[in-house]
């Protein structure tokens, strides 16, 4: 708990500003589309499982933004749908080509990768689209690459996988970096950097570690003994969640790659999400100021915070609401201490 104190020579009075733990969406619920469906389930940690949104075409990507949206690609219909925290659907945009790999930079831009034409649009939050890049074509045929998933690096390079031609970008595609002996699908990084690559036709998850700041570009195997795995993900403590699309299910990889089975029973699962954390909000500066001999205390009145007194710090129940009359001018709460005496400790806390 971050505290501050303020001293006085001339009052024995202290106080001190903290703010309490808070009841928060700690963002470890597993966000599964299954694209037999449209439907996307919220999985608790427990694996209680709810449907989150429906209607969202063939769903074959997730990815949340920084504020709470969560942007679903329905490859069969084209669109791209927004689901807000509240559960309202929305067409974001509508591509129209197999849109399937999905990621979201740190200004909330939203890349969409489209399976039928190789391209990697960028969408800004108000809509407006441009063209990143486009896979290159390799054959004769004008087959160009199937950007079947996108992922952002710890340093904010966008990788992306190439399905039909088994390779890996980095940056605006041009020439890739590495490659795979099958179909690599899904794309995630871990905390440390290194990249996890799913492989759909060889039931296999790769991981290229990072070397100075970006991937190698060999690979090791970090897990088999799956069907179809295609979308993948992290959670906060660096487990791999992946969506085994044949199989139905969704495995869950520990940093050793023990693997477990988190879910079962969907229909053709092919992403998965997590929404990112929630913060509990910090209190306003409590501000001190002495008048002759009576101490004012203020804050903006930004927010439900409860102010708290204490005679005794080395008792973490001792805090209770002073009973004081907070009087508020011009977005500003304000109550005057007369003449006070002894160890007085003040905080603001969340409701």
């Amino acid at each position: 708990m971050k505290t501050i104190t303020f001293l006085f020579p001339l009052a024995i009075l202290c106080l001190t500003m903290s703010l309490l733990p808070a009841a928060a969406d700690t963002g470890q619920h597993c966000f599964v589309a299954e694209s037999g469906t449209g439907i996307i389930y919220d999985y608790a940690t427990n694996g209680t499982r709810t449907i989150y949104a429906t209607n969202t075409g063939q769903a074959s990507g997730l990815a949340f933004d920084k504020t709470g949206n969560l942007f679903v690609a329905g490859k069969n219909d084209g669109n791209i749908y927004k689901i807000s925290p509240g559960g309202s659907n929305s067409i974001f945009a509508s591509p129209y080509n197999n849109p399937t790999g999905l990621a979201v930079d740190s200004s909330n831009n939203l890349f969409v990768g489209e399976f039928g034409n190789g391209y990697i649009f960028e969408y800004a939050p108000d809509g407006t689209r441009t063209i990143f890049g486009q896979e290159p074509c390799f054959d004769a045929y004008y087959d160009y690459g199937r950007p079947a998933g996108l992922a952002f690096s710890p340093s904010g390079i966008l990788y992306a996988s190439d399905q039909y031609y088994g390779y890996l970008y980095r940056g605006v595609p041009n020439s890739p970096f590495a490659s795979t002996p099958g179909d690599p699908w899904g794309v995630a990084f871990d905390s440390g950097g290194n990249l996890f690559v799913a492989d759909s036709s060889k039931g296999k998850i790769y991981r290229f570690l990072n070397s100075g700041g970006i991937p190698t570009s060999s690979y090791t195997t970090f897990a088999t003994n799956m069907t179809g795995p295609t979308g993948i993900a992290f959670d906060s403590n660096d487990n791999l969640f992946v969506a085994d699309y044949n199989s139905g299910k969704i495995y869950k990889f520990d940093t050793n790659g023990v693997q477990t089975t988190f879910a079962s029973g969907l229909s053709a699962p092919c992403a998965v999400a997590f929404r990112p954390m929630s913060q509990p909000a910090q209190p306003p500066p409590l501000v001190v100021s002495l008048v002759n001999n009576n101490v004012i205390l203020s804050w903006q009145n930004s927010g439900s915070y409860t102010l708290q007194q204490s005679t005794n710090l080395a008792n973490t129940n001792a805090w209770a609401a002073g009973g004081y009359t907070t009087t508020t001018t011009n977005g500003t709460n304000r109550i005057t201490l007369t003449s006070p005496a002894g160890n007085l400790f003040f905080r603001l806390s969340n409701p």
